[in-house]
């Protein structure tokens, strides 16, 4: 059993915006509970209502996809959408470690990046590990980004597609891009990557720094991975680890973003510096004293909110390259 007083965080390495909730979070890795135990105890957990961003409009859709499965999606445009043409598009992929997370889950978050960035966001519900492992999510991806290319009744500029996701989310958006660029998939203009989960390995110093049973943290991180790779033989591939990549060049431009007491942290910061270095334009930021997810649990807080900012700047600046 993981105790927390052994392995929380150094308090004074947190935000002081972000110690109470922190202080307050229940234990989240438990090894006596399965993924799926996990999940549920998730999901029972109440969550806070919202409001919704005015002027916005979503519609779900289920897209056939192969083996008869159908991959649920939520498309978010502007209420006016149906007197504009060619607006840009993002596909959005929510985060939860692979076996977390859902649509739902993103709308506050979804609505605010069509409102910021005037564009259509389309949400996929990919299926989760452990009952779905690689290749599964990654191609429900697949199908709903084919999908979004060649939706001629959404108005969407064809030319200004992106994609996007935080964590688990962020490394499917990554393969996405990978796969798009290694088999004539569907022109990727942009890709945003906040906090991305990239690297099986877990050899990097943060990915051994962080046990604190109440965020993403190294046990949970092991046994996740270990469920989406569950029916893979050797070596991953890079559509599954993205970090794996040998070739990062041609790939569209990033948004990276990673949280300074995170697990994931050097990953993001190492797939940031090796995009770069293969010449792909990449804008990089970290977050002093977040951790992971904080953005979202906290997102009053100044630093969570500087964060989100820098997104949609970054990403409307992407879809809106003419101002």
């Amino acid at each position: 059993m993981v105790s927390l007083t052994e392995t929380q965080m150094d308090a004074e390495k947190i935000d002081p915006e972000l110690r109470p909730v922190l202080n307050s979070t229940p234990l989240f890795s438990d090894p006596e509970l399965s993924l799926l135990e996990i999940r549920a105890k998730v999901e029972a957990l109440p969550v806070p209502p919202y409001k919704h961003v005015a002027g916005v409009v979503s519609k779900d859709f289920l897209i056939p996809g192969a083996d008869k499965v159908y991959v649920p999606v939520r498309v978010y445009m502007p209420g006016d959408a149906s007197n504009a043409n060619d607006l840009p598009a993002l596909l959005w992929i929510h985060g939860g470690g692979f076996f977390l997370g859902d649509i739902d889950g993103n709308d506050a978050l979804c609505e605010k990046m069509v409102h910021k960035c005037n564009c259509v966001v389309v949400s996929v519900g990919y299926r989760r590990v452990p009952e779905h492992p690689f290749p599964a999510p990654l191609d429900d991806c697949i199908v709903a980004l084919n999908w979004l290319a060649a939706n001629n009744d959404l108005n969407i500029d064809k030319n200004r597609v992106a994609v996007g996701g935080a964590s688990a989310g962020g490394c499917l958006a990554a393969a996405l891009a990978l796969h798009a660029r290694d088999n004539s998939g569907p022109k990727i203009a942009y890709q945003v990557l906040m906090i991305p989960v990239t690297d099986d390995r877990h050899q990097t110093p943060s990915s051994k720094a962080f046990h604190d049973a109440r965020i993403w943290c190294r046990d949970i991180s092991l046994r996740a991975w270990a469920a989406y790779l569950e029916n893979i033989e050797g070596e991953p591939p890079a559509y599954a680890a993205p970090a794996r990549a040998a070739d990062l060049s041609g790939l569209p431009p990033a948004f990276v973003s990673v949280e300074d007491q995170d697990l994931l942290r050097d990953e993001g910061i190492e797939y940031a510096q090796r995009l770069m270095q293969a010449g792909v334009l990449t804008e990089l930021h970290v977050y002093p004293g977040t951790f992971h997810g904080s953005f979202g649990a906290v997102p009053k807080a100044s630093t969570s909110k500087r964060h989100i900012a820098d997104m949609l700047t970054s990403l409307r600046k992407a879809l809106h390259p003419s101002g």
